[in-house]
């Protein structure tokens, strides 16, 4: 494993012999980390790692795990994945283990590279844009640790998308155990202040005796229960500017001594500029960069003989020394022979130059004339024999994303690319099913196929994934109606005609966007909405906390962030460090455009606070202090709960952003980023993971939320350094609020939903404020309740696993198991409409749960069977009773006469 086994200890009891000699040695292209922030440079370099005689290398560039002759450094096996392989296999016998930014955990053959099984961490297609690649929203980064037969590996960077850690068989592939509750935890975040926040998972997991440790990105790490990943411990410092790390080991010397090992950091990764101080986390300076192979400790930042460059990486396996450098060079150096030894081998990639047809040069030329656009995402879906995608690459600086579900094109196109030196990040193969695509929204550039009849079911769905403001779809002969397509679709499309076939481009803003304009006006744009998901996430472009706010314009950012490196008016925080000349960003993919891009724009753009120190702070207008702004109050609402008019307050908690009003959405800094939409009295919806900047960046505009980052010169230890956009999801998305703790007067609830083991609260479009039960996601109306018993069984299931045709599959998903009784008071009386809520787990059958419910004395359900009503294991099941006579109190009793009880949720709508 990485770092010899699965404490990372680096530590062997191997010895290298006295003199070396250099045996082979392999040039690989340089890798080029996710992130730009060496805290989260997990995967800044080739990891080797050495089993049964083969070395074997992930690669980010390649998407793939190769396997080499130790000895000779001979290419033996490649396994390519749909995503970037970030971290190391993991090998237990003869099973390597590792997981691709695709979503999967792969289980292959350490001998052949043959697949013996691979498992897809969460049961949905979808994707985003991470880190400039196309992945799945769930990719596996918390790096893959073996131990006694058992993989442990861990899903999900978002903690509000959700996250997942795993335990499961290497032998047959199956899941153990899952813990799916850690990515919405109510807890501690930097600064000493709460939020609903958890895991994000990146970095290397580590099992120390009986506990999991998973590394959660610049944050610190969790610990977990190995027998069933139950969470022991898991919360950010509360000191500010206290920086964490990817980083984490076990000290081989107190593994030794004791039960459990002592988890070691490295301070060299746990730190970082602050302004113009420097701060430091926890940890041991260089730990990372050191191993110990008998009674000799190997530095990598020590020269060694027959090296050139900086050495990223050693280990030692089988008598032998393997080096890995910077820029991708593998070094083998064996015992010296008594004799003049064989000649050093040097395998030097070959470089194969792309082959294209005079007819495909001058169709992507035609491609991309009509496009206007030499820069941007394409995506050519349908593959024939490659020659369009070839052309593609050499005629224009498009990134290519390239699917198809034939695996014999798919593979042949990728080692075509390979052995042309084209990396992932320019052209990435990706075999997928096209029937069931779940592409990114406003994606694209342009969209083509090598292979028209195969898009044409798909040709509306694809349109989506065009980019507002003039993205290309050429489709072969389909007949798209456009007319038609405008009417339906979120878009303004029109048709033309290019070579005999049908050109559709998207034209103009999305109907109901709008473009900020900056200086705290309204931005009420309408397709901006709760709930919402990450669109893309990314760093390339990075702001100084305190830079003032980007404005918009027809998809583009534009941003001046603060120029920090230069020195401050010292003394005086009312001046502050001057402006960067406009940075432009295309807001649908984080991409920053080249200087040759938007001339008109740039041209139109004032040269602004370049030679002048700036404002320290930019706040809007209402917030009268700098640090800390009053709780925030929007106008007036009317209360789900009451249908009163009242103040609309909402919970905030630390965060020198006080909030900005836009009209429809109320953004502001609550320990996270966090917003309220005021279409529907959201309560607090925390964006968990990045830190916003002290200047309100979280804005909507363009149709999405854009939330740019502003954390340069921050060291806290927030654990997503990044920025990201969201955009609007179906209400069947899970996605949790704190409501606030207001107090509940006698005979006043007249609409309420109680979401038995749900993480937050949550308010549906209809009207219903849903609130968690037991109250776990933070603050809560005040609500009178009693149960029998006391504390009956809560349980959480992430709705992604909820059958797809439930409307609600949020509140289905959780449950009380056990409950005997539930009372519920101060309702105003009257006549009520009542809906009960169930789902039934993947382990029971029909008859194996039957149950009988009372509403204040009156039976409504009798021998009800949750698993024979819905015919499936986790589909929603809704039971409503109509006219129910409340007098102010409701009372519900619930008798099992198979197996528990079981109940999700009770809604109570008062029919006036």
């Amino acid at each position: 494993m990485w770092r010899r086994d699965s404490g990372r200890t680096s530590v062997t009891e191997d010895v290298l012999p006295e003199a070396l000699e250099l045996k082979w040695t392999r040039e690989l292209p340089q890798i080029e980390p996710a992130f730009h922030s060496s805290r989260l440079q997990f995967d800044a370099g080739y990891e080797p790692i050495v089993a049964d005689g083969k070395l074997l290398l992930s690669s980010s560039r390649t998407d793939s795990v190769t396997a080499y002759d130790a000895t000779t450094g001979r290419e033996l096996w490649v396994y390519r994945t749909n995503g970037p392989v970030r971290f190391a296999p993991a090998v237990w016998e003869d099973s390597v283990c590792f997981g691709s930014d695709d979503g999967h955990l792969y289980c292959v053959e350490l001998s052949t590279g043959e697949l013996k099984w691979k498992h897809r961490a969460v049961p949905s297609e979808r994707l985003l844009l991470g880190n400039r690649r196309l992945i799945s929203v769930w990719p596996v980064r918390g790096g893959p640790v073996v131990s006694e037969g058992i993989v442990y590996f861990a899903a999900g960077v978002w903690p509000f998308e959700g996250v997942f850690v795993y335990a499961m068989d290497i032998a047959s592939g199956k899941v153990i155990w899952r813990n799916e509750r850690l990515g919405h935890i109510f807890g501690q975040q930097p600064h000493d202040t709460q939020a609903i926040g958890g895991l994000a998972p990146q970095g290397y997991l580590i099992v120390n005796d009986d506990e999991l440790i998973v590394p959660c990105s610049t944050a610190y790490p969790a610990r977990l229960n190995i027998a069933d990943g139950t969470l022991l411990e898991f919360q950010l410092p509360a000191p500010g500017r206290f920086p964490g790390g990817w980083f984490a080991a076990i000290d081989k010397e107190t593994s030794l001594a004791v039960r459990r090992g002592k988890l070691t950091f490295d301070k060299a990764i746990n730190q970082q500029l602050h302004e113009d101080k420097v701060n430091a986390g926890h940890g041991v300076s260089g730990i990372s960069r050191l191993i110990k192979t008998g009674k000799q400790t190997l530095k990598f930042d020590e020269p060694l003989e027959g090296v050139d460059g900086k050495i990223h990486s050693m280990i030692v396996a089988e008598n032998r020394l393997f080096v890995s450098t910077e820029a991708g060079k593998i070094y083998c150096f064996g015992e010296q022979a008594a004799k003049a030894s064989a000649k050093v081998i040097h395998w030097n990639e070959k470089r194969v130059e792309l082959s294209e047809s005079v007819k495909a040069n001058e169709y992507a030329s035609n491609l991309i004339q009509e496009s206007g656009h030499q820069d941007g995402i394409a995506i050519v879906v349908g593959l024939s024999d490659g020659s369009l995608v070839k052309s593609l690459l050499k005629n224009s600086r498009y990134q290519l994303i390239v699917l198809d579900d034939n695996a014999m094109k798919v593979e042949q196109l990728r080692v075509t690319l390979q052995q042309a030196g084209i990396p992932g990040d320019r052209a990435a193969v990706i075999q997928a099913d096209l029937k069931n695509l779940l592409l990114p929204q406003y994606l694209a550039t342009l969209i083509t196929t090598e292979s028209p009849d195969r898009t044409q079911a798909m040709a509306t769905e694809l349109l989506q994934s065009l980019r507002p403001f003039g993205g290309l779809a050429v489709l072969g002969n389909n007949k798209i109606d456009t007319h038609n397509l405008n009417e339906t679709t979120l878009g303004k499309f029109e048709s033309g005609e290019l070579n005999g076939q049908q050109v559709v481009r998207r034209v103009g803003a999305l109907p109901g966007s709008v473009d900020y304009q900056g200086n705290y006006a309204l931005a009420e744009d309408a397709l901006v909405r709760f709930p919402l998901g990450v669109l893309w996430f990314d760093d390339t472009l990075a702001h100084f906390k305190r830079s003032p706010q980007p404005e918009f314009k027809g998809g583009v950012m534009i941003s001046r962030p603060k120029d920090w490196s230069k020195e401050r008016v010292r003394g005086d925080y009312s001046v502050d460090y001057p402006l960067l000349g406009p940075v432009l960003s295309d807001i649908y993919t984080g991409r920053v455009l080249d200087a040759s891009e938007e001339s008109k724009l740039r041209a139109s753009l004032p040269d602004v606070g370049r030679k002048n120190p700036q404002q320290s702070y930019y706040h809007a207008p209402h917030q009268k202090t700098a640090l800390h702004p009053e709780p925030p109050v929007a106008g007036q609402r009317t209360n789900p709960m009451t249908g009163k008019s009242e103040l609309r307050v909402f919970p905030k908690t630390y965060g020198c952003d006080g909030g900005v009003d836009y009209g429809m959405f109320y953004t502001l800094r609550s320990g996270t980023p966090a917003f309220y939409d005021k279409t529907l009295e959201s309560g607090t919806v925390f964006i968990s993971g990045p830190r916003s900047g002290c200047t309100n960046s979280i804005i909507p505009s363009g149709g999405i939320l854009n939330v740019p980052y502003f954390y340069e010169g921050c060291t806290c230890s927030y654990p997503l350094p990044t920025a990201l956009s969201l955009v609007a999801m179906p209400e069947s998305f899970e996605q949790w609020a704190s409501w606030g703790d207001d107090a509940v007067e006698p005979d006043s609830i007249q609409r309420i939903g109680i979401n038995f083991g749900a993480p937050g609260d949550r308010t549906t479009r209809d009207g219903t404020l849903w609130l968690d039960y037991p109250s776990v996601g933070g603050p809560s109306p005040k609500i009178r309740t009693k149960t029998i018993p006391e504390n009956p069984d809560f349980h959480y299931r992430h709705s992604l696993w909820m059958n797809k045709d439930s409307v609600f599959p949020w509140i289905a998903a959780s449950s009380a198991e056990g409950l005997q009784s539930f009372e519920l008071e101060d309702l105003k009386p009257g006549a009520y409409t009542v809906r009960l809520y169930f789902s039934e787990g993947s382990t029971l059958n029909s008859g194996d749960r039957v149950q009988q419910i009372k509403i204040n004395d009156q039976v409504v359900l009798n021998e009800f069977d949750i698993r024979e009503t819905a015919g499936d294991s986790m589909r929603e099941v809704v039971k409503q009773i109509e006219n129910v006579q409340l007098d102010g109190s409701f009372s519900m009793t619930l008798n099992a006469t198979h197996g528990k009880t079981l109940i999700s949720g009770v809604e109570l709508i008062r029919s006036e």
